[in-house]
């Protein structure tokens, strides 16, 4: 019982890190288009606002995580 408690954690760590990159490549590309025009136009401000969406779902799936 204890091994396969063990391997749940340790699966968790590794999906918690998979979110964690994926997240970070999400804000990655938000800092990119922010960085490329000082006022963004439409079809920016769209693409932004789907990031910011993806990662408000990963964050959700990380705190579901470990519940």
């Amino acid at each position: 019982m204890v091994g396969l408690k063990n391997k749940i954690m340790q699966d968790k760590r590794i999906i918690h890190g998979q979110l964690m990159n994926e997240h970070r490549k999400l804000a990655n590309e938000i800092a990119d288009i922010k960085a490329n025009s000082y006022e963004l136009n439409e079809e920016e401000k769209r693409k932004v606002a789907d990031l910011q969406r993806r990662q408000m779902i990963i964050m959700k799936q990380l705190e579901n995580l470990f519940k």
